[in-house]
């Protein structure tokens, strides 16, 4: 006989995984062979008991099929297995195999494992705020040390207990953690570090750009000892730490850097030296240790011979009663414990042994929660598969929907361990975490806590790194161990591979301070060292980092559907599926053995966002080559995304400065439509420009005084000149009709303009106070009214002679691309206007501005000085101010070029009267802000200017939001002399405004002759128009087949640039090579 039922598949049990209370659960089972006569579903629940149901059988074939339906009565888990009987009355048991509870079942000989079946009901309002998050867990002691630490520290020592450890404070921050026992083998000194929640508030700009939204806090009650899980007093912060008014002030702040904090709530035991039980006398009041007249008495369990009941028999932790109504109050009343420290900041709990609280203190505390913060969260510290977790002999109801939110993963956190060490092969992690998938409530699957280190486990690096068994080694062994330089290297290849999938896998990825740095350690006290502030690896924080901003980019990956699966033994893989989108993360866990994967396509585009190589696609399958821990990330997506594709052809890029005009800068009006007739004459569809804003002192149009407004030097007559022409517009219907339109940005801008004019140019944050501030009424200020006037003439003539421009161009078939800045001047009308929307301090100064990180080409970094964005705010506000900057932009030009791309991912941010070396990167408002744009605007005709250090969730961005990127010759990985081959979905360029022209890059890159490399530029200029690239661009000079001499931008350099400018010779002359370029390159059509 052979049967056949499997849990995930829909033939055999509907609804997938756990079912809602009032659901029916449809469950069949295949059976092979001649002699089956009936078949019968056994169920068992612990309030039912057994039940027996009489299944249905159909032939299908060479096989019957025999189905039954079910409808749990009450919440809990259903178990079921099947007796199959045969024609001589044999009874065979089919049951899930041994050690499952999920996946395809086997004969028994006896009672089979059951399968499972979780029935729940769902909590109304989820906290979405936790679920999309990520979670840092702090150790408060051993994270940062306030201002306050010094005070904090001497007043904390200045309270004598009268009893237990000594306690001492250490002076070195980077003492390594250990433990002064004495003969017994007991604790004989707690020592401190002087870690504060001054010190931790004082870091929330760290977390924060770490790509933190939640703090997990270790206890931060009164206790004796350094961890705090010995409780003293509930209601108090301990003074070691500092005070109510110290957790409140991090909360607000917290809160402000958009993170939530989490209290750990240890419930089940306090400390021998509490005020509750007082065994040495510290409290004034009785505790339960001084007898019967302490109204704590009642709390504990005291034995004959004097002893007490304590955590796991510790006499430090006596253990309070399970049903002490008094202690419940303490906790979940009004007054209580739970809803104080709500009320004071903090948004959820995690409970410390939760196994050792009953299901009604579960409940109750999970009530005291949601009446004071109904988007609340309750965490439980349960080490097993918490959907069947026997406790004491009972089985625990933490999902059934009044109790837990969620677990700490350590199912997922051991299996993972597992898989990267060889343990397990890459089966056996997709069966456990499948197991997981159909046992746990959807909501409590994707809200579980997903750790890989904490308090209580090895260093994540020292476990990565190959160090052996703790128990193998002495106790000084243990102290002194450190990873070799080899081991380091491992466990940096393996760390990328671990926080890859941690953001990828749902749950909620919670960060163990310190792993992010590198920190090594055993267990306990090892793995509880201080933050390494001026050390550690830099590089662990970076590939922390990049893993959260790829969760972040991908919002599939916080709610996608979960399809976890194998490729042979050492590559593990899993899908995340949603709505348009879908990635499929892959990871080799051999240390030796490369492997190539086929991953089905469908009729999808693909890209890898960990590697950016193209990928190869062959039959409908991607293949990815694998190296020993090699890891990819498959997003797949629709051809047509947020993006509006731009048709085949070429184009030149070349600024309106830089086109003839007779020996002054190049103009709109007649200069401007002469070159356009060049282009049109010569096969073109685009011309590409530099952004038309006004440019700063230096000419540069990426640092001007307004995103928004054009630059009047670009007018074909001066500003004088066209004033005059103007004189008598004041009343026109279209120049009010003008005037109204752009309002949102015209009077500000003039307003700007003319309190400049009046000042004598100086900075807007050295203005006199009645010009700080912007109002409109300020615009009708008598010293200022004039000169505002002509500033919106000088506008409305700028938008004439473009509009003329661009419906010149459009009739000749040419489309003008422009070039959108990603940052504006501190110095300028949208600063002045809107300083809300920026990071500036109560001076109008930028707290933090733009640059760079220091690297190979700038080792000293680059400090722009733009102001940075407040992205919280702007958020908040829908991004409206960059809605409105993409309205303009779109009714300016017909495509739109977004210069650094990568700062909508994230920006480089470097704090005032810092160095580029003490900055770091920020999170921009990744895919939000162009889902928002794309629902007002429709398909964006965006260009991102992906270049520079590229991550993956820059790609990740490109790739959802699907703008074409940039791909320049120039930067080509292979040698551009012999081939060239663009990346799939980009805009492909010769060269940029900021690089060397093509000849000049021959020059210099090849060493070659002015002729030679000419001759090689050609080549490596038909070769990118001859690409599969839908649009080519060209810059002017290298049409002209000019060297540096004729560069647009030196960037790093202030002076001398944005200056370059064609003569009318050198275009005329180019007129027939530019036609027989487009046309070779088939550019055409």
């Amino acid at each position: 006989m052979k049967a056949r039922h499997v849990t995930s598949e829909s033939e055999y049990r509907t609804p997938f995984g756990a079912v809602q209370l009032g659901g029916t659960v449809s469950l069949s089972i295949d059976v092979w062979g001649d002699d089956v006569v009936f078949c019968t579903l056994r169920v068992w629940t612990d309030v039912h008991g057994e039940e027996l149901i009489e299944m249905r059988g159909s032939r299908m074939g060479d096989y019957l099929r025999f189905s039954a339906s079910y409808k749990p009565a009450e919440t809990g888990v259903v178990w079921y297995s099947f007796d199959i009987e045969a024609s001589d009355g044999s009874v065979w048991r089919y049951g899930a195999r041994e050690g499952w509870t999920t996946g395809e079942g086997t004969f028994a000989y006896g009672d089979p494992p059951s399968f499972q079946i979780t029935v729940y009901t769902p909590r109304a309002r989820q906290p979405r705020w936790y679920r999309e998050g990520v979670v840092y867990q702090i150790f408060p002691d051993r994270f940062a040390r306030g201002a306050d630490w010094e005070e904090r520290a001497a007043a904390s020592l200045a309270i004598r207990r009268k009893g237990g450890p000594g306690r001492a404070v250490l002076e070195d921050w980077d003492t390594p953690p250990s433990y002064a026992r004495t003969e017994e083998g007991g604790i004989e000194r707690w020592d401190f570090y002087g870690g504060t929640l001054e010190g931790i508030r004082e870091k929330l700009g760290y977390l924060e750009d770490l790509g933190v939204t939640a703090i997990y806090l270790n206890p931060v009650f009164e206790a004796a000892s350094n961890h705090r899980y010995d409780t003293a007093d509930y209601l108090r912060i301990d003074p070691m730490l500092g005070d109510e008014e110290s957790f409140r002030a991090l909360c607000v702040d917290a809160e402000e850097h958009g993170i939530s904090v989490i209290l750990d709530g240890v419930f089940n035991h306090v400390g021998a030296d509490s005020r509750y039980f007082n065994r040495f006398g510290t409290y004034r009041e009785p505790g339960a240790w001084q007898g019967e007249g302490s109204r704590y008495r009642d709390w504990f369990t005291f034995n004959d011979d004097g002893t007490y009941a304590g955590w796991w028999g510790d006499q430090n932790l006596p253990s309070v009663r399970s049903d002490c109504e008094e202690f419940h109050e303490l906790v979940c009343g009004r007054q209580g414990v739970i809803r104080h420290w709500l009320r004071s900041g903090a948004r959820g709990w995690r409970l410390d042994v939760a196994d050792e609280l009953t299901d009604e203190f579960i409940a109750q505390i999970k009530q005291a929660l949601l009446t004071e913060k109904p988007d609340g969260v309750l965490i439980g510290e349960v080490w097993e598969d918490a959907s069947n977790k026997l406790a004491y002999g009972k089985l625990r109801q933490y999902f059934q929907g009044r109790e837990l939110d969620a677990t700490m993963n350590y199912p997922v956190r051991t299996g993972l361990l597992a898989f990267i060490r060889g343990d397990i092969g890459a089966s056996e992690l997709a069966a456990r975490l499948e197991q997981l998938r159909e046992n746990y409530p959807r909501d409590n699957f994707y809200s579980a806590l997903n750790l890989l280190g904490s308090h209580d486990r090895e260093r994540l690096f020292t476990v990565l790194g190959g160090a052996p068994d703790p128990d193998s080694l002495s106790e000084e062994e243990r102290a002194s161990y450190r990873l070799s330089d080899n081991q380091v290297g491992l466990a940096k290849a393996r760390l990328w591979v671990m926080a890859l999938l941690q953001m990828t896998l749902p749950g909620v990825p919670c960060v163990y301070y310190g792993d992010e740095r590198g920190v090594e350690g055993f267990r306990d006290p090892y793995n509880r060292a201080s933050f390494p502030w001026e050390g550690g690896h830099a590089d662990c924080t970076a590939i922390y980092r990049n893993a959260i901003a790829l969760r972040k980019m991908l919002p599939v990956l916080v709610d996608g559907e979960f399809e976890p699966f194998s490729s042979g033994e050492d590559v593990f893989g899993f899908w995340r599926r949603g709505e348009g989108e879908s990635v499929c993360v892959l990871v080799n866990a051999s240390l030796e053995r490369a492997h190539t994967v086929k991953v089905p396509t469908g009729e999808r585009l693909v890209t890898d966002v960990v590697s950016g190589r193209p990928a190869h696609v062959s039959h409908g399958q991607v293949e990815v080559f694998m190296w020993p821990l090699g890891t990819s990330v498959l997003h797949f997506h629709d051809e047509r995304r947020m993006q509006l594709v731009p048709e085949r052809g070429m184009g030149v890029l070349c600024h309106v400065t830089s086109i003839p005009n007779d020996g002054r800068p190049g103009t709109l009006g007649a200069p401007a439509r002469r070159f356009v007739d060049w282009l049109a004459a010569g096969g073109q569809k685009y011309w590409q420009v530099l952004p038309v804003n006004p440019p700063d002192a230096y000419g540069s149009p990426y640092a001007g005084l307004s995103a928004f407004a054009g630059d009047v030097g670009l007018l074909e007559r001066g500003a004088e000149e066209t004033l005059a022409s103007l004189e008598k517009i004041g009343t026109d219907p279209d120049y009010l009709e003008f005037c109204r339109e752009n309002d949102y940005w015209l009077t500000p801008y003039a307003t700007f303009r003319a309190v400049k004019a009046l000042l004598g140019e100086k900075p807007w944050q050295e203005w006199p106070g009645v010009y700080r501030t912007f109002t409109p009424r300020l615009a009708r200020h008598p010293r200022l009214a004039r000169a505002v006037e002509d500033e919106r003439r000088l506008q409305y003539q700028f938008q004439l002679e473009w509009e003329d421009l661009l419906g010149y161009a459009h009739e000749r078939g040419v489309k003008i691309i422009g070039d959108m800045p990603m940052f504006v001047s501190v110095d300028s009308a949208d600063v002045w206007s809107e300083p809300d929307i920026f990071d500036l301090d109560e001076d109008g100064r930028p707290r933090r501005m733009a640059g760079a990180p220091p690297d190979a080409f700038a080792p000293e970094g680059q400090l722009w000085g733009n102001p940075t964005y407040r992205w919280d705010i702007l958020r908040e506000q829908n991004f409206g101010w960059w809605l409105r900057r993409f309205s303009r932009a779109l009714a300016l030009y017909d495509y739109v070029r977004l210069d650094h791309f990568i700062g909508f991912s994230s920006f480089y941010a470097i704090p005032a009267g810092g160095t580029a070396a003490d900055g770091a990167y920020s999170f921009g408002p990744g895919l939000d802000l162009f889902r928002a744009a794309y629902d007002q605007f429709g398909p964006l005709p965006f260009i991102a200017e992906d270049l520079g250090a590229i991550t993956p969730a820059v790609r990740a961005l490109v790739a959802a939001s699907g703008f074409p990127g940039m791909d320049v010759a120039q930067f080509y990985d292979g040698d551009v002399r012999e081939s060239y081959v663009p990346r799939p979905e980009t805009v492909v360029y010769t060269g940029t405004h900021d690089n060397q022209t093509l000849v000049g890059f021959c020059e210099s890159r090849y060493g070659l002759g002015r002729d030679e490399a000419v001759t090689l530029a050609d080549g490596i200029m038909a070769r990118a128009l001859a690409s599969d690239a839908a649009l080519a661009i060209v810059p002017l000079q290298d049409i002209l087949s000019l060297g540096d001499e004729a560069r647009m931008n030196v960037p790093g350099v202030a002076d001398g640039n944005w200056t370059w400018q064609a003569t009318e010779e050198e275009v005329a002359a180019a007129a027939g090579r530019l036609a027989e370029l487009a046309e070779q390159g088939g550019r055409i059509l």
